[in-house]
Parts: C-alpha cells; structure tokens; sequence
C-alpha cells in the first residue's frame, strides 16, 4: 500500500497515488503544444534532457503540487488555443513555455517564490535568471488575459 506523501511546499495537498500519469500527461501536452524544431541548433539544446526527463526532474527537484503542474497546464491549454495554427518554435520551446507555465502557475496557487527560486536554481547551467524573466513575461503578454480567468473552477484539493 502506498503511504501519502506530504509534498513540502504544499500544507493542505495530499498525493496518495503516483505523479507518474500526471507527468506523462503533461509531457504529452507540452510536446504537443505547437511544431518545433528537432534540429538542436545551440550548444544549450544539446544540453537538454528528453521533454520527459526535464518535466520529471523540474517536478521532483523543484518541488512542485500537482496543483500547481495543473495549473500550469490549463495555461499552456489556454496559450495553444490562442495562438495562431502555423505557429512554430525552436528546439527548446516546448521547455520554455512549460518553464514559464510552472512559475505563473506557482506564484498564482502559493503566493511564494520557493518553487521559483527552485525552477532557476536548477535550470540555471540552461537558462540565466535574465532569459527566465523573459519566457515568464513573453508567456504573460500573451497569457494575461487569461492567467486568472475561471481558474478556480479547475482546482479541487482534498484536505
């Protein structure tokens, strides 16, 4: 039997079950968001682990909820509907965007900046605080009108 995990960042969020078809979810998603490039252009895109490997560690190291990964994810679901269908990234899109989807969507469900802090201390041999800052505000200036639209009608956590 599985014993529940109390997740550090989190006081009321319980996981009894494992995060492992949440994340491949997620992975599926992230990598589906729009068409990339597969050609690793930059010295850094030869750096990056597989999607799966990145969401997993970013989720395990960094501490991050469920609620948060979910969050994170009706964002990403909001950003793809509202950008245009021949939209087209680089190689290392699908990282950014779920990079700047977990921030917001941490700020939003915690009101703290340890998963923040968390995220660019360990995506910093990657990406500088500075390139950071900028998927966060780029993923904002297309995602602001609806970061905080009827989230609450998506969110159910079990005390």
């Amino acid at each position: 039997m599985l014993a529940c995990l109390q997740l550090p960042h989190s006081p009321s969020l319980r996981v009894k079950h494992s995060p492992d078809p949440l994340l491949s979810y997620a992975t599926l998603n992230v990598d589906t968001l729009i068409e990339c490039s597969k050609k690793k252009t930059y010295f850094q895109h030869r750096l990056l682990p597989d999607l799966a490997c990145f969401i997993r560690h970013i989720y395990f190291k960094c501490h991050l909820t469920p609620t948060v990964l979910v969050i994170g994810l009706i964002y990403l679901e909001r950003l793809k509907a509202s950008l245009p269908s021949r939209s087209r990234g680089e190689y290392d899109t699908p990282y950014k965007m779920f990079l700047a989807a977990v921030v917001l969507a941490s700020k939003f469900a915690d009101d703290s900046n340890s998963v923040t802090h968390s995220v660019y201390r360990f995506v910093s041999p990657l990406y500088s605080r500075k390139e950071l800052n900028e998927m966060e505000r780029s993923f904002l200036g297309k995602a602001a009108v609806f970061c905080h639209k009827n989230i609450n009608n998506y969110i159910y956590i079990n005390d």
